[in-house]
């Protein structure tokens, strides 16, 4: 199965519009929960998508792992921070984790990484 991660990122943000059309202020307040979430802290945003990216991994989340993963290249994550961060996904969840980690990571960050 070959990915699209451009096309996976479009899915997903179609399906939010369409959501928030029907649910404009459920939605607005997730956006802004979730956007406070990620803001930089004693966190920097870089390793918030790192640590999300590694639980869209174990959970085998095909759109969270794209969207993570777009966010950790445009954050600037080098390609070990990444490997790292699957290959801890991997020691948590186990096999399932490593395949989603091998598949799906490897291919998105090499998309994401050539546009």
């Amino acid at each position: 199965m070959t990915l699209n991660g451009e096309k996976i990122l479009d899915r997903y943000r179609k399906g939010i519009e369409e959501v928030h059309d029907a649910l404009p202020e459920a939605v607005s307040e997730y956006n802004r929960f979730t956007g406070k979430a990620f803001e930089s802290g004693e966190i920097d945003r870089a390793q918030k998508h790192l640590t999300a990216l590694a639980i869209a991994v174990k959970d085998g989340d095909e759109s969270s792992i794209a969207y993570h993963m777009d966010q950790c290249v445009g954050h600037d994550c080098s390609d070990q921070q990444i490997h790292e961060t699957m290959l801890v996904a991997a020691a948590y969840g186990g096999g399932s984790a490593m395949s989603h980690g091998v598949t799906m990571g490897l291919e998105l960050l090499s998309q994401f990484r050539n546009r």
